[in-house]
């Protein structure tokens, strides 16, 4: 089942995002601590949006994002979406995405956008799903 994330989800989408990270090509150690602030932080603001994926009482994806508005209308911002490592492959990504779709685009969404790792099977993922990369974007930040 796909529904709207509420903030008591905040625990199970954390141990999603810790399992789901630690596997290659990430291969990132996050402690359940951060997961959760990092999902509470997303979560918080009224432009906030937000799926999960639920088996049986147990939340095994999220699609967490925010609304934001551009040039040419309002779009659906992605900031984390990860699927559990043993719920990957098996079509759970691909409905959540046309559940948000469906759902977004009668309250006037134009799009849904996001940043992925190059090269890596996000992307092939987002790819086989209809999204294009815009080569004239580029990711940067400032480490200090």
């Amino acid at each position: 089942m796909i529904r709207s994330y509420t903030p008591v989800d905040a625990d199970a989408c954390a141990w999603v995002l810790k399992r789901a990270f630690a596997a290659a090509p990430w291969n990132e150690e996050w402690s359940l601590e951060l997961a959760r602030t990092r999902i509470q932080e997303l979560m918080c603001s009224p432009m906030s949006i937000g799926y999960v994926y639920e088996e049986e009482g147990c939340i095994l994806g999220m699609m967490l994002g925010r609304k934001t508005t551009y040039l040419h209308g309002v779009e659906y911002f992605i900031d984390e979406f990860c699927i559990a490592p043993e719920a990957q492959r098996k079509g759970i990504g691909t409905r959540m995405l046309a559940h948000a779709r469906e759902e977004l685009m009668p309250r006037g969404f134009e799009d849904i956008v996001l940043n992925t790792e190059r090269s890596s099977p996000a992307e092939r993922f987002y790819s086989k799903n209809g999204f294009v990369a815009k080569d004239s974007l580029i990711f940067m930040y400032w480490d200090f």
